[in-house]
């Protein structure tokens, strides 16, 4: 009777958890409290991944993100669940132990008990490419290293990635490849050799687990490729564009950041661990030139370096290509390449932005350096070459100037504390209101008798 009765209480209580939404892929954008956000994102071994949008009712932003987030959780059922906070309700939870969000709308990511900044632009493809990147293996067997950009990076301007070699897995791979051609020709079957196979080249050496480990935690921000150990090493070279100075370590294995059209760095030192590794990838995991906007200023502008942007039109294809690549130019090889973070940005859609540095639509394209945190930037229609601009900047012949803080819309500031504060804002306003209407009512007696005139007091004393 006992056994019966825990059985029945077990069945009641993953009852009500399934009832509240867990245990189960979610295709559409589920709105989470603080009541049932462990529950659903924390809590629910079938949802792992999560994108969550922090939000106020009264924002634009937010608006125009949701028909976005909507299509995005319906095709990414399964692999990426979706959540939203109103953060106007729940305070506690967007101002507590695990968030401090200060703008609408911020996203963020959960996988592996973390929660962290989501990277990629805020459209529908981004969106979903994050989500189906996120949801495979962190790490990838290359083969072919003739093809590794291809693979790697998929033409994707600006994308970054990481690869490893050690040709210590050699061995391994040569049984792999013998247990495998003794499996099963479906697809299903080749898809779990593949994993198996994976796994078994990332166990096989210390520097391929520091490798995998570290991938797993910044996946969203590269992609990571395992060079298989059957590449002949002499050809690795040329590919990844090693020369005299940067040249590959001579223990024959390797940890390297590749991009297209960019020299490729090698992580160096003694000792290579998930801290080493990880430090690398935090001081290289941005574009050499990346193209700025909403979704990445802010990572971009906090690296410890102004940023050196090119504000570019894009309706001027030719003229917007050539000052493309004198910016890349100088990114890769100019004389203060180091000192500044390299960005592009679309001078049309950003207008308004740009507009405070005193760019016009008339004078692109054109460079300005800017400062964030400290608000300075350099500007200077007049000094065209970027290798002449950043050089009158750096010999201080373009002096620095100090962005100014917009003026704030009275009428905004007060509808976000209204709703910040409701319901007490509500009962205050109800208040002043009563107030001011009780004042304004005209009296039906005179609040203190009239003082009597003069004539009035005499007349009094004659009778």
């Amino acid at each position: 009777m006992a056994a019966f009765l825990l059985l029945l209480l077990s069945a009641l209580l993953l009852g009500i958890s399934t009832a509240a939404g867990g245990n189960k892929p979610h295709s559409t954008v589920i709105p989470l409290t603080s009541s049932t956000f462990s529950t659903y994102v924390t809590q629910d071994s079938t949802n792992p991944l999560w994108l969550l949008k922090f939000y106020a009712p009264w924002c634009g932003h937010c608006k125009s993100l949701a028909p976005t987030l909507d299509k995005a959780a319906s095709a990414l059922a399964g692999k990426l669940a979706i959540g939203k906070i109103d953060c106007t309700v729940e305070k506690k939870l967007c101002k507590g132990e695990l968030f401090d969000i200060r703008g609408y709308p911020t996203l963020k990511y959960y996988r592996d008990g973390e929660f962290s900044d989501y990277p990629l632009a805020r459209d529908f493809d981004s969106i979903v490419k994050f989500g189906e990147r996120m949801s495979q293996n962190a790490v990838r067997i290359v083969r072919d290293v003739e093809k590794v950009y291809e693979m790697m990076v998929g033409g994707e301007q600006g994308a970054v990635a990481y690869v490893v070699y050690d040709p210590i897995m050699e061995q391994t791979e040569e049984e792999d490849a013998s247990s495998a051609g003794s499996s099963s020709s479906s697809s299903s079957s080749a898809e779990s050799e593949e994993e198996k196979e994976a796994t078994k080249f990332i166990q096989s050496t210390e520097r391929t687990r520091v490798f995998a480990q570290v991938a797993r935690k910044y996946q969203a921000h590269g992609s990571f490729g395992l060079l298989s150990p059957k590449i002949d090493r002499e050809s690795i070279a040329p590919i990844l564009g090693a020369n005299q100075s940067n040249n590959i370590p001579t223990d024959g294995g390797f940890i390297a950041r590749i991009e297209e059209d960019v020299p490729t760095k090698f992580l160096t030192g003694d000792i290579i661990n998930t801290e080493a590794f990880a430090e690398f990838i935090r001081e290289t995991n941005i574009a050499v030139m990346t193209e700025l906007g909403g979704h990445n200023f802010r990572f971009a502008s906090r690296r410890g370096k102004p940023l050196a942007i090119g504000v570019y039109n894009p309706n001027e294809e030719s003229k917007t290509s050539k000052f493309r690549k004198e910016m890349k130019q100088y990114a890769v090889s100019g004389e203060h390449k180091d000192a500044y973070v390299f960005g592009m940005m679309d001078g049309i859609k950003w207008d308004k932005f740009v507009s405070q540095f005193g760019i016009t639509k008339a004078g692109l394209p054109e460079v300005v350096i800017l400062d964030a945190p400290e608000r300075k930037y350099w500007q200077d229609s007049s000094v065209l070459s970027v290798t002449e601009f950043i050089k009158a900047v750096k010999d201080g012949e373009i002096e620095s100037r100090t962005q100014e803080k917009k003026p704030n819309n009275p009428l905004e500031e007060f509808s976000q504390l209204f709703i910040s504060y409701m319901p007490w804002s509500l009962f205050a306003v109800l208040t002043l209101f009563v107030v001011v209407f009780w004042l304004a009512l005209p009296s039906s007696e005179p609040l203190l008798p009239p003082v009597p005139s003069r004539e009035e007091e005499e007349s009094k004393k004659d009778k």
